[in-house]
């Protein structure tokens, strides 16, 4: 093999694995944003289910 083939193979090889992180790093930031997502829906499911008053002549039911 010349010099020119193994350059060309390991550029190759380089930009293999720079896409491979990219897309582990795309990953993992739609991960984290699924986190982040699932705890808002978590505190307002938290904030909405609280129960209506039994003393209340009215109840008021977040359920549709």
């Amino acid at each position: 093999m010349d010099t020119g083939t193994i350059a060309g193979a390991a550029l190759l090889m380089k930009t293999g694995q720079t896409q491979q992180i990219l897309s582990t790093a795309m990953v993992k930031q739609a991960a984290n944003q699924q986190n982040q997502l699932a705890g808002l829906l978590a505190q307002n499911v938290q904030k909405t289910t609280q129960p209506a008053n039994p003393d209340s002549a009215y109840g008021f039911s977040t359920y549709a």
